[in-house]
């Protein structure tokens, strides 16, 4: 009895691991577009553009912000300082290093720009999330995805100390 419960447990854990393999893509960031956008290379070779999913950093042109989109903060000019520290934290964090992309089971694969809506892990660390919870970009709660509660829990710590973007209210 107790072997074919290990047996059963051995393969459940197995079959588990072949669908999460399949969700997750391997590459390594080749360029930081912004906050919110990489590019990154697949094992394949094939380079993607990849907006990560969850989350919206500030715009690194001024003409690009929409009126209410971080609530109340209306200093433009702290925002697109933060634009420009979101997308250099994330360049220094994610640059050059090996990443898995995640696909939201809600998001589906591609936004209406053809980018790829992918978690990004470095390690066991999900980059999205470190970027909410540091204060450099928002929960993008326009859309479902299987993390908002996680992500809606950070941004509220964030905006409490008053963490990043969240200073310039």
């Amino acid at each position: 009895m107790r072997v074919k419960v290990a047996v059963i447990l051995i393969l459940l854990l197995f079959l588990s691991g072949c669908i999460n393999r399949e969700n997750n893509i391997q590459g390594k960031v080749v360029e930081v577009i912004d906050g919110d956008t990489v590019y990154v290379k697949l094992e394949s070779g094939e380079k993607v553009k990849v907006r990560l999913v969850g989350i919206d950093a500030p715009e690194l042109e001024e003409e690009l912000m929409r009126p209410g989109e971080y609530g109340n903060i209306t200093n433009t000019s702290c925002l697109l300082k933060y634009a420009k520290i979101a997308k250099d934290y994330l360049k220094n964090l994610t640059l050059g290093k090996e990443v898995v992309l995640v696909i939201d089971k809600y998001q589906g694969k591609q936004d209406k720009y053809g980018r790829l809506l992918a978690y990004l892990y470095l390690d066991a660390t999900d980059v999205n999330e470190l970027m909410v919870e540091k204060g450099l970009a928002r929960v993008f709660y326009e859309k479902k995805f299987e993390k908002i509660k996680e992500y809606l829990e950070k941004e509220e710590i964030a905006r409490e100390k008053r963490y990043g973007l969240w200073s310039c209210s």
